[in-house]
């Protein structure tokens, strides 16, 4: 499989930019954050809010784990409000098994914002479990196998509409595990497929197609 080969934002606007990482439990959402810190795809200056890093800074005193999550997500929804609200860059992360992250993105690009989605995910679901699991060994939280197995096919879903919603989209396959290996496949400006690998990964396709613009 090719590669594209993606700007370092392929934005020179002066807007505020809301970047958003998206993809399944264990598709490797916050790798490939460092590797495009790194790579200057993210600036250092922009605001990462991340609900599981909050939880695991503040909100280890709280013994009910579920009521923890709970906690790092109004949090994460609150800090999201404030930044929009001042007109400053951030990133954040989800999983995007739920519409209100389209209701954001649109709220994002209401109030000024370009908003660029960074999608990582592979075309085997089972992969993610094993993934989940190897990061609880290394003290990561746990996700249990029937949520990411009953997440994945609503968030190709949710992703198929936020491809044509956002200002620019770039798709990254991460079915190599290693560490900075993700395969950046296609990207998409404002709805249309600027350029793709050949043969794209099938999620790819189910985003793109579902999209209209595959």
């Amino acid at each position: 499989m090719g590669q594209v080969t993606p700007l370092r934002s392929r934005r020179r606007k002066a807007k505020p930019v809301f970047y958003l990482l998206a993809g399944p439990n264990g598709a490797g959402k916050s790798t490939l954050y460092k590797a495009l810190m790194r790579a200057g795809t993210l600036p250092v200056s922009a605001e990462f809010v991340n609900a599981d890093l909050y939880e695991a800074a503040h909100l280890q005193h709280m013994a009910n784990p579920q009521a923890r999550s709970e906690d790092a997500r109004q949090w994460a929804d609150a800090r999201r409000a404030q930044l929009l609200k001042a007109g400053q860059s951030f990133v954040s992360e989800t999983v995007f098994s739920h519409e209100s992250k389209l209701v954001l993105i649109e709220e994002a690009q209401k109030q000024g914002f370009f908003v660029m989605l960074i999608v990582v995910c592979l075309d085997d679901p089972e992969r993610l479990l094993e993934r989940v699991a190897g990061r609880v060994t290394e003290g990561g939280h746990a996700v249990p196998a029937e949520r990411i197995l009953a997440r994945y096919p609503r968030t190709l879903a949710h992703l198929a509409v936020a491809v044509r919603l956002a200002d620019l989209a770039i798709l990254y396959d991460s079915q190599d595990v290693k560490p900075g290996t993700h395969t950046a496949v296609a990207v998409c400006t404002r709805g249309w497929t600027q350029e793709n690998v050949n043969p794209l990964p099938q999620w790819a396709q189910k985003v793109l197609g579902g999209a209209g613009i595959g």
